[in-house]
């Protein structure tokens, strides 16, 4: 499973964009609003990339094994 097939019910849900951090380097995954089913991911302030889902997805398991860690997201308190 991957942080964007979780549906807001979830309780492993996470809003984007999901960040994945090893010590000081850290990569960014959004979905791309403008081409259903791409996304963009970023390392770092390097150049965005494009990648299509199943890209993405096989990225994403592969910076898991690397040790990168899926920064958990702020708990926003509201009065």
């Amino acid at each position: 499973m991957v942080p964007w097939d979780y549906g807001i019910e979830d309780e492993n849900y996470q809003e984007e964009p999901w960040i994945l951090k090893k010590g000081k380097e850290y990569v960014t995954i959004e979905k791309d609003n403008n081409n259903k089913g791409w996304f963009h991911l970023q390392k770092d302030d390097e150049k965005r990339l494009s990648l299509n889902a199943l890209q993405t997805k096989l990225t994403y398991h592969q910076l898991i094994e690397f040790r990168y860690k899926l920064r958990k997201p702020k708990i926003e308190f509201k009065n």
